[in-house]
């Protein structure tokens, strides 16, 4: 039996982004497994596409397999060349998917984008092909929140989706949010997850300037904005820094709103490797999203990678994460600007605080999130899941 990872948003070595897919397929691949990646080329760094130059093939250092469909997918395209992208893909891995046909093949579709499970979904209804799902996000509620999807297509978009996640032998959910809000309650939990070993930190950050990341996508859903006005609001306290570590559709508007504001730093993103140094800078890592229930539900990688380092999380929501660190003491939430700013101020000039709190982070990461163990629990579900397909090697 061969797995085949199937995602559009992997993230190779070097790569900037979620390495969720990659770290598991890496540890399935250490425990005997039979582990392939399908792929869109969104998050391959420049260095990795001009080596491959037209192979679609390669190999990581690991020896998995990865094939990849070169995609220009930005958050700065358009609604619908998005779209296209999607399908390109799409069309792209169900040719693949139909030449591999009489292989027994564990299928393991990513969403976003839906349409990969509506495929694997639609070859289970022709073939009996079995496969599994893993929900990132939960859709399609989050772009009906955020009025993307048309009134006329809701309804036949959230049925075929909620037919898809119920008839997949194996449903993975990455946080227990998406779990509730999808009201799929017989999904496994298996949380973003991180790689403690890599973002452990080395040494302590300098007691000065005081240091506020944020590290992820600039995208109008991570209402980045907010951060800006509580830059704002703390300008009169030179020692405190923020940076913003990373690329997106709303960098540009973002960059000309900071103009002004000394304090802030805008940085480009880097590859996950490199991650760590920058957060082992800083003091609190920070997450943001606009002011919507659904949106509370999102399992972002780097909240986990956050706690992973050893920083203080502070969060601009509630939900799942916010009750988390507050009931262990390692960060906290508000949805105001004045709020926010007295969250941070709390940890600037207690340091022991800090101190205490930083510790925490690092417990609860070890403890919960280690991608290695969340690999490890999989193992047997996607055994189970795939029974049908074992056959002696």
């Amino acid at each position: 039996m061969r797995i085949l990872y199937w995602q559009y948003y992997f993230t190779p070595p070097g790569g900037w982004g979620n390495r969720r897919s990659y770290d598991l397929a890496r540890y399935w691949k250490a425990a005997g497994l039979d582990v392939w990646i399908l792929a869109g080329g969104t998050y391959f760094p420049p260095t990795l596409k001009a080596r491959l130059r037209s192979r679609r093939c390669f190999r990581t250092p690991e020896g998995i397999p990865v094939l990849y469909l070169p995609t220009p997918y930005h958050q700065k395209r358009s609604w619908w060349g998005r779209l296209w992208d999607w399908m390109r893909f799409a069309i792209w891995s169900a040719a693949l998917l139909w030449r591999w046909r009489r292989q027994p093949i564990a299928l393991i579709a990513t969403v976003p984008p839906p349409l990969l499970v509506w495929l694997a979904w639609l070859r289970k209804k022709l073939s009996g092909a079995p496969y599994a799902v893993e929900l990132y996000d939960a859709w399609p509620a989050i772009p009906e929140a955020m009025k993307a999807v048309p009134a006329l297509l809701r309804k036949p978009l959230r049925w075929i989706s909620y037919a898809a996640y119920h008839q997949a032998n194996l449903c993975v959910v990455l946080s227990p949010a998406i779990q509730q809000a999808l009201n799929l309650h017989h999904a496994h939990l298996s949380y973003n997850g991180t790689r403690t070993s890599l973002f452990r930190r080395r040494s302590p950050p300098p007691f000065l300037p005081f240091r506020v990341v944020y590290a992820g996508t600039f995208g109008r859903v991570n209402h980045l904005s907010f951060l800006l006005e509580v830059a704002r609001r703390l300008q009169a306290y030179p020692a405190i820094e923020f940076w913003l570590l990373g690329d997106g559709a709303e960098k540009p508007l973002l960059i000309e709103k900071a103009r002004h504001l000394s304090r802030v730093r805008f940085l480009d993103p880097v590859p996950v490797e490199e991650v760590p140094y920058y957060l082992s800078r800083c003091h609190i890592g920070v997450s943001t999203v606009l002011p919507l229930p659904i949106l509370e539900s999102n399992s972002a990688n780097k909240f986990y990678d956050y706690l992973a380092n050893g920083l203080v999380v502070g969060l601009n929501y509630g939900g799942w994460q916010a009750e988390l660190v507050e009931r262990a003491a390692c960060g906290f939430s508000a949805s105001t600007v004045e709020g926010f700013a007295e969250g941070l101020l709390r940890y600037y000039w207690d340091r022991q605080a800090w101190k205490r709190a930083a510790d925490r982070a690092r417990r609860l990461a070890e403890t919960l999130f280690e991608r290695r163990r969340l690999a490890q629990e999989l193992v047997p579900l996607l055994e189970k899941a795939f029974s049908s397909l074992a056959c002696p090697s």
